[in-house]
């Protein structure tokens, strides 16, 4: 369901993602890298599945078409001989997605990173916390961000969501 607001923000809660992190042994980051091609610092991939840069050692594998349980295989596969760690975290991990022309405003109201585009371009991903909670930001494009966080946190981030945008309608006179 979209949830429109009246500064332009659309809130989505997306669902059905195969989500599945990976943790890759640090001596081994350099061939994971070779054989899997994992989205470079700070960014996203657009492979299937997409990739999401969470550290040095470590990614999130999204995907809408691949099972988790074939994103696991694949990633047992391909590093067969690495010491690594890929595990299903679909039902660990909430999406919500941002579009809009005051999305990027809205972020930075919850958070500390810098969202003008010059800073954070499509395609950027950074690991962060937003409304004091941790969370995986990605810019899909030039108004609409995709945040992952963990589902006990699912309620509470929609609720902040939901209130800032309310609160900057109400700052920007509209709310009468």
């Amino acid at each position: 369901m979209v949830e429109q607001y009246t500064n332009g923000v659309e809130i989505e809660r997306i669902d059905k993602l195969s989500i599945v992190s990976l943790k890759v042994s640090r001596k081994f980051c350099d061939v994971a890298q070779e054989r899997l091609a994992p989205a470079s610092p700070p960014s996203a991939t657009e492979s299937e599945p997409k990739c999401l840069w969470h550290g040095p050692d470590r990614c999130l594998l999204v995907s809408e078409s691949m099972t988790a349980g074939s994103i696991v295989k694949k990633c047992h596969e391909t590093l067969a001989d690495v010491l690594h760690h890929a595990v299903d975290n679909s039902a660990g991990l909430a999406l919500f997605r941002l579009v809009g022309p005051a999305a990027r405003d809205l972020l930075a109201a919850g958070c500390g990173l810098d969202f003008r585009s010059e800073k954070f371009p499509v395609g950027t991903c950074r690991r962060t916390r937003l409304a004091q909670i941790a969370a995986v930001i990605t810019a899909e494009g030039p108004e609409q961000f995709d945040i992952y966080v963990d589902r006990s946190y699912e309620e509470y981030l929609g609720e902040w969501l939901r209130d800032s945008l309310s609160i900057s309608a109400c700052a920007a006179d509209t709310c009468r």
